[in-house]
């Protein structure tokens, strides 16, 4: 992951257990799986994927066909609420702003204030029928996409890996949907190698602008898919770090985490 990269996580749209390919905007073959996210099997659902993303999916433990309803959730894991129960981000243009967070490493010894207020845009796409899964994709060339999947009391939670001069980065996130036009949400960041380590917290606010555009649709919808199919490869390389990460958090930091409280 370049500077320029890690630094759009720095700036906000925080990170992603897995990039899923929507059904509406899937080319060719089709196929529903089973998804599991790691760390966070209670919030197992049903995707629409593209055959060519099939292999990735299997591969981290997805199962083709959709999740038995009828299955329990194991003990101690969290309950997944039912996501008609909770608001909806309205898929369009959104604006991110950053508010008053921290860094630091040990190998300074202090702790340093990161100052908020600087904003960046990216469009919201609902990925599923039931909104429990939504991408966030960035509109600057030199930041990233993400996705979030719903789990614990409506909030979306994701977790995205990178690397920065040999060392590994974690971007641990979650959304609070207070409204289908305004989220609120924070981030922890996790960089350590070289004897060198360092955390990282913000909090920010993603406000709506705009729908997306009709006039550019289909152009919109086509740009997306590449953006999708070239990030799962890349954090399917990153797997074992990310189970890592979550099992050494039980479950992320970000708003209590997967199985934490707020």
């Amino acid at each position: 992951m370049s500077n320029r990269k890690a630094l759009f996580f720095i700036h906000c749209f925080v990170g992603i257990a897995g990039f899923y390919v929507p059904a509406a905007i899937a080319q060719g073959a089709k196929v529903d799986v089973c998804h599991i996210p790691p760390g966070n099997p209670a919030n197992a659902h049903t995707i629409t994927i593209s055959e060519n993303a099939l292999d990735a999916h299997l591969d981290h433990g997805d199962h083709i066909g959709a999740c038995d309803p009828t299955s329990t959730v194991p003990a101690g894991d969290p309950v997944r609420p039912s996501p008609s129960a909770c608001a909806c981000p309205r898929a369009g243009v959104w604006r991110v702003t950053n508010l008053d967070g921290w860094m630091e490493c040990n190998v300074l010894g202090i702790k340093r204030k990161l100052k908020g207020k600087d904003n960046n845009d990216g469009a919201i796409w609902i990925l599923n029928d039931d909104c429990s899964t939504i991408f966030s994709e960035a509109y600057e060339k030199d930041r990233e996409d993400v996705i979030m999947d719903i789990g614990r009391e409506c909030l979306f939670f994701g977790v995205a890996p990178g690397e920065e001069d040999g060392a590994e980065a974690i971007f641990d996130g979650a959304y609070r949907v207070e409204t289908d036009e305004f989220i609120t949400g924070e981030y922890y960041m996790e960089l350590s190698g070289s004897g060198m380590a360092c955390s990282g917290y913000r909090p920010f606010e993603i406000n709506f602008l705009e729908p997306l555009s009709e006039k550019d649709y289909a152009k919109l919808e086509k740009k997306m898919q590449k953006q999708l199919d070239e990030a799962v490869e890349t954090l399917e390389e990153h797997r074992e770090q990310i189970d890592r990460y979550l099992k050494e958090t039980n479950g992320g930091k970000a708003f209590g985490g997967r199985n934490g409280e707020d």
